[in-house]
């Protein structure tokens, strides 16, 4: 392994000294890689993804067997379309009630008028009153009974529903689909396999803009800060060097040894910072290949 690494330096160096002698930092181009995991557990009864499909966001490629669901979720619907005839038309069951206090209202009011001209006696129109009052109550006891049943019936229904949004919830997780915009870069699993919740069925990653992790010393580490531009020339090998404009998203606070196969400015420092460059892929950048970068506003010696 030393002497592969040695090599890859060796090659690397020879093709970047005469157009990188002034970059201040070496590194690699890496990608935001994403492992899509299964989220609900049975057979994989179809996926459609190949490594090097471009997909887009949510799109689905794949589906593991939720026949069950399903079945669940109908034995659900069924219940609460149960459950919703056992509710009572409260305005329908008081009706004859209502007719009945009417009734007596009026009748109250017609003999509280045959008294006063003595036409009927007290005793008459106390019982009409009686008769008024106990329908008033009849209706009161009716209506909180009523109401009380159809609340009993009403919390079933919502739970039986909240069941059918977890059913559905679990339906969703069935499919399985792409998190980001990218491109597949490797395939674990296989049509009529078996999934648990989260098994790795394939990982992705985002390749329209890539990161360069570059290797700065420290004296270079106090003049660059995030946010800063950066040039960057990519190594493509025998097609020579093509430039780039780069963004610093992130800067280490830890110092490390330098990798064996960065080379760095000063190759007598061995302890150096991380930093990450966002780069805009153009179509033609690939993970792993290697960049030299130049920050702006610094002169290298």
């Amino acid at each position: 392994m030393r002497k592969i690494a040695l090599l890859i330096f060796l090659v690397f160096i020879a093709g970047c000294n005469k157009e990188n002698s002034l970059s201040h930092a070496s590194g690699v181009f890496e990608t935001e890689d994403v492992i899509v995991s299964a989220l609900s557990m049975g057979q994989i009864t179809s996926f459609d993804v190949e490594e090097g499909s471009v997909l887009e966001k949510d799109t689905i490629v794949g589906n593991i067997d939720n026949k069950q669901l399903q079945l669940q979720k109908l034995q659900l619907q069924n219940a609460v379309y149960s459950a919703e005839n056992k509710l009572i038309n409260i305005e329908t069951q008081l009706a004859p009630v209502d007719e009945e206090i009417t009734k007596y209202k009026k009748e109250t009011e017609r003999f509280t008028n045959l008294v006063k001209s003595n036409a009927a006696n007290q005793k008459q129109l106390d019982d009409v009153k009686s008769a008024y009052t106990a329908a008033l109550k009849k209706r009161s006891a009716a209506l909180d009974t009523m109401q009380q049943n159809n609340k009993a019936i009403e919390n079933e229904i919502n739970g039986l529903k909240i069941q059918i949004a977890q059913i559905d919830d679990n339906i969703q997780k069935s499919y399985i689909k792409a998190p980001i915009n990218g491109v597949v870069l490797t395939k674990y699993a296989n049509t009529f396999e078996f999934a648990q919740i989260g098994k790795p069925l394939f990982k992705m990653a985002d390749v329209s803009n890539l990161i360069l992790r570059a290797y700065v010393t420290a004296d270079i580490l106090t003049q660059v800060k995030i946010g800063d531009n950066a040039e960057i020339m990519a190594d493509f090998g025998k097609e020579g060097m093509k430039k780039y404009t780069g963004n610093i998203i992130w800067i280490s606070d830890k110092a490390e040894f330098t990798p064996k196969t960065i080379p760095t400015r000063d190759e007598r420092s061995n302890l150096v910072y991380a930093v990450k460059i966002l780069v805009k892929n153009d179509g033609y950048l690939r993970k792993g290949m290697y960049g030299e970068v130049i920050f702006n506003n610094i002169n290298a010696e």
